[in-house]
């Protein structure tokens, strides 16, 4: 079972990040309930202060195109596809921060895109699904569900993230550097360190995606 997203105030958050610096991959599965700009995942800074935001994340835009963006004291760079999603469908998206100035977004495997500008997060300790960080609160929220999210600490190749998109389960692609999992398998927990998820407001378990378990 994935979890669905109201868009309006719901998403899951741990107060820590797994990964703070490049090399970094982030993936997981997608379903809209309709066109929208809104955050599928990020690991991100708190701050209060406007202009600090530092982040990786995974966009879902208004055109449906996806992104991966990385922020330094609010000065964002970003890789954004020409392809684009379907709502009311299951799509996979996978950002891989290979570099300072290297981020390349997949959407379901291939339609590859890099951007080069260099930017460095000053500071990552909060991990989210379903939202992102706008100044000191949650926003951006997602619509829709999402499922099988994966951080590693390394950059993952074009060929292991065509395996992800094929279905294939977050442990089966470089196992040895995958620090965080949650697959959303009714359970709220990372399974690599046993740690907890926070479900703020009322995310709801409703259908997987097929999946290699």
């Amino acid at each position: 079972m994935a979890y669905d997203f109201d868009g309006i105030n719901q998403s899951l958050t741990r107060a820590s990040a797994p990964v703070t610096a490049v090399p970094l991959t982030m993936a997981c599965w997608f379903n809209p309930d309709l066109l929208q700009d809104a955050a599928l995942c990020a690991v991100e800074s708190v701050s209060t202060v406007a202009g600090n935001s530092s982040w990786f994340a995974l966009f879902a835009g208004l055109t449906g195109v996806v992104a991966a963006s990385t922020v330094q004291n609010g000065m964002q760079s970003t890789a954004i596809t020409t392809a684009t999603y379907t709502t009311g469908s299951w799509n996979h998206c996978c950002g891989v921060f290979s570099a300072t100035n290297s981020r390349t977004i997949y959407l379901n495997g291939s339609n590859a895109v890099t951007n080069t500008t260099n930017r460095i997060p000053t500071a990552t300790p909060e991990t989210v699904i379903g939202a992102r960080r706008v100044v000191s609160a949650l926003g951006s929220y997602f619509n829709g569900k999402i499922a099988e999210f994966g951080i590693w600490n390394a950059a993952l190749t074009a060929q292991e993230v065509a395996s992800l998109a094929k279905g294939m389960t977050c442990d089966k692609i470089r196992p040895q550097s995958l620090v965080f999992y949650v697959p959303l398998v009714r359970e709220l927990q990372d399974v690599r360190q046993g740690l907890t998820i926070t479900n703020n407001n009322g995310a709801t378990v409703t259908q997987h995606p097929r999946v290699y378990a």
